[in-house]
């Protein structure tokens, strides 16, 4: 049988998907300043594009490090984009914003590193040593989801509530105030969101920093 083209790679259906992912988060962004519901529709999709991908790869036998890599890239550029865009609604706490952005980016790509010569970054052996909030994290799905996407949606919820602080959600029939929803509803799992990040980020740097100390005592 011929060897598979790496060209081929590209065209597999995950990373398809993971393209068109970039093209709504960019569409989302483009009109974040004037259409606001459209914006969180193309958000939203593209946030939808990230639940389904992994799915796809694996049902097509269809899993690369490139749309490993461009999955991870596109989720950490789509959460900086829209931390920026709060940043430009909410201007009193863009600092605030602006940190986020960069624990978000810092604490993933530290992690990835730290564990680039052992497998997938979520893989049971690859946290060997970790603590216990990371092994959690990664290893219980339904915390994984509910800090993942309660925190995106705290996220989308605040920049709905920039252009309609009166709006009403229905959850389960129940008519909910946007700004309850917001705030009890999803900013728990984005304070958990961001334990993890901060315990994910000390862990990895930690990590390396006893791979260097080890090659020191080898050479």
């Amino acid at each position: 049988m011929a060897s598979e083209s790496p060209y081929a790679v590209f065209l597999y259906y995950p990373n398809l998907i993971g393209y068109s992912r970039i093209a709504a988060v960019l569409a989302s962004y483009y009109v974040a300043g004037t259409n606001w519901k459209l914006s969180v529709c193309f958000y939203v999709l593209a946030f939808a594009g990230d639940v389904v991908d992994g799915a796809v790869a694996r049902r097509f036998n269809q899993s690369s490090s490139f749309g490993a890599t461009l999955d991870m890239v596109t989720d950490r550029c789509s959460t900086a984009g829209m931390l920026f865009v709060l940043a430009g609604l909410y201007p009193a706490y863009a600092f605030h914003f602006m940190c986020l952005m960069f624990l978000d980016i810092f604490s993933h790509w530290i992690h990835v590193a730290s564990v680039a010569t052992k497998g997938h970054h979520k893989a049971a052996g690859t946290l060997q040593g970790r603590n216990w909030l990371i092994r959690l994290f990664y290893s219980c799905y339904p915390f994984f989801g509910y800090c993942c996407v309660f925190t995106e949606f705290f996220y989308i919820c605040l920049y709905m509530l920039a252009f309609n602080k009166d709006a009403f959600i229905t959850v389960g029939g129940v008519e909910v105030h946007l700004w309850q929803l917001t705030f009890y509803g999803c900013l728990p799992a984005c304070v958990c969101k961001q334990a993890v990040n901060i315990a994910q980020l000390c862990a990895a740097a930690y990590s390396m920093a006893e791979v260097d100390v080890a090659r020191k005592a080898k050479a």
